[in-house]
């Protein structure tokens, strides 16, 4: 008992060395040299597992003035977005709720884990049943469309699992960075992050809800018009997952299940634009918090060793904008393609007629949130980029005396050097591709109303042809 005593207060100073030392940017071995003389048994692996697993739930406390503060780091600012994910089955992360970064964890054989398995072999089972209903029945292209829309949150679902594991590792990048910014002193800028993505959040996925809304009181008032099904209950499901009741006998359970993992489907639709516009909004800031200190000191004498600290501060974050395109390019790609495809979708929809009111008042939302949250993503995305030519506004007014080596090398990473989010490395996301995505959405309406006027033309011709041959 002695010697447990005299090793638990040695391995907390060992503890506060360490971090000692990590702050004064000394390398830190992880590697205790203190182990347990026993090795741990079966049993005890057996009894640890039951004890997190099997246990009371902790008692909530009640909050206290510094868990309304913030510290103005991303990870503090981007906590409510990962929780409402895992609400949904994606990023399984473990600590997300921590202020400390270092407290994030991936586990396979978390609780969020397994949902986000289920959730999986879910949505997984209606890929597979809507491409086979659509490879086996003449590959109408309504069909296609939703077997599309399958495969996009399934391989998006994967991506973020992936992005999970590395989660931790750059958040913990991510806070060294912004460690190294200069200091935000008021309330306010430590919170105005956090308070940016919480709106915008907000306003995406409560739009997102209507327009699923709304998409359930067009499908109610379509299939009430079915007189072959009695049941209101079996109507809806019918006529909304055919690919799925063709094949198996209709159930209540089924039905619900079914709409449940249709539901989760909707919201990861909406959540990967969300989730390109909080990582663009967090990487603007970052050099929004630069660009602010290089614009309050201009007009002060500044010394080439002024210039080199604010060159290396803009180095840390350009290499930051590199790590997490590395990480998140795919769902960026994913982002941009999938928005473009639905809307060149719903814009060939557009020369159809609606059967209803509730119909073309759900199309017509559903095409403006669509076009909006294109451009929202193209916007923010843009702004990365935008942030980042900003200090060169600076550099040109440093008079001929101040000029140094260190400005000069800065000014030429400003202007030479693409710092932006891409999608796979085809494109670069800024503003000129926002021209360049509203230029093609513009031709291929064009194109479409001439197609639409040209098949009409030719069908009034051969009205025509037919008369005059009676």
């Amino acid at each position: 008992m002695m010697m447990m005593l005299m090793v638990k207060p040695s391995l907390q100073i060992d503890e506060l060395v360490s971090e000692k030392r990590r702050k004064m940017g000394f390398a830190v071995s992880e590697n205790h040299d203190t182990k347990p003389l026993i090795q741990p048994t079966w049993h005890t692996y057996l009894k640890r597992w039951c004890a997190s697993w099997l246990h009371w739930p902790r008692v909530q406390r009640r909050a206290s003035r510094e868990d309304w503060l913030f510290n103005g780091t991303f990870h503090e600012a981007s906590r409510g977005v990962l929780m409402m994910a895992q609400l949904f089955s994606i990023m399984p992360v473990c600590g997300i709720l921590a202020k400390d970064p270092r407290k994030l964890r991936f586990s396979y054989t978390a609780g969020r884990a397994f949902y986000a398995y289920f959730c999986a072999i879910g949505i997984g089972f209606l890929t597979t049943m809507s491409v086979y209903f659509f490879a086996s029945k003449r590959y109408h292209f309504q069909k296609m469309v939703t077997a599309f829309f399958y495969c996009y949150n399934l391989y998006a679902m994967y991506r973020f699992g992936r992005l999970g594991q590395r989660w931790p590792a750059l958040m913990v990048k991510w806070a060294r960075v912004d460690d190294s910014l200069p200091p935000q002193k008021g309330l306010f800028d430590r919170a105005v992050l956090a308070y940016r993505i919480k709106l915008c959040s907000i306003m995406v996925m409560a739009l997102s809800l209507s327009e699923h809304l709304l998409s359930i009181v067009a499908a109610v008032h379509y299939s009430n018009n079915c007189p072959a099904v009695h049941d209101p209950y079996e109507a809806f499901f019918k006529s909304n997952f055919a690919f799925v009741y063709y094949y198996f006998p209709y159930s209540t359970w089924r039905g619900f299940l079914t709409k449940f993992f249709n539901v989760i489907c909707n919201f990861i639709w909406s959540y990967v634009d969300l989730f390109v516009i909080v990582i663009s909004m967090g990487l603007s800031h970052a050099f929004r918090r630069i660009n602010a200190h290089l614009f309050l000191h201009k007009r002060e004498k500044m010394t080439e060793q002024f210039w080199g600290e604010q060159r290396q501060k803009y180095r840390n974050v350009c290499d930051l904008v590199t790590t997490v395109d590395d990480h998140i390019a795919a769902i960026t790609m994913l982002s941009i393609s999938n928005n473009l495809f639905f809307i060149c979708v719903q814009i060939l929809n557009s020369m159809n007629s609606r059967p209803t009111l509730v119909h073309t008042v759900y199309f017509w939302f559903n095409l403006i949130i669509l076009i909006g949250r294109t451009l929202a993503v193209a916007m923010f995305a843009a702004e990365v980029n935008d942030e980042s030519k900003r200090p060169i506004e600076v550099l040109r007014t440093i008079p001929r005396e101040g000029w140094c080596l260190e400005a000069k090398r800065f000014a030429e990473e400003v202007t030479t050097d693409t710092v932006a989010l891409t999608g796979l490395k085809f494109f670069s996301m800024t503003r000129q591709l926002v021209l360049n995505v509203t230029g093609a959405i513009i031709t291929y309406e064009l194109v479409l109303i001439q197609f639409h006027k040209d098949e009409a033309s030719d069908v009034d011709l051969c009205k025509l042809k037919r008369m005059d041959t009676l």
